[in-house]
């Protein structure tokens, strides 16, 4: 079966969620300092790149332990 995602992308995908979390967390607290006052726009922003910074550090996980566990993976060489 052909897959729908190259692989480059879906390898990268975590690693993008994660990125995009840390930036919005540290721009807005970053924008936030520097103003001298928090929005509820802003503190709305670190928790949704929170959010999507631990869907990406999950997901990473959760790929890492199945790839681990997969039958398939031990029983092929790299």
């Amino acid at each position: 079966m052909r897959s729908w995602m190259p692989d480059t992308l879906y390898d990268a995908k975590p690693w993008v969620l994660i990125g995009i979390g840390a930036v919005l967390v540290l721009g807005m607290s970053g924008w936030s300092l520097a103003a001298g006052y928090w929005t509820w726009w802003r503190g709305l922003s670190v928790f949704a790149g929170a959010a999507i910074g631990i869907v990406g550090g999950a997901t990473l996980q959760m790929r890492q332990d199945y790839r681990a566990a997969s039958k398939w993976r031990r029983e092929t060489p790299p």
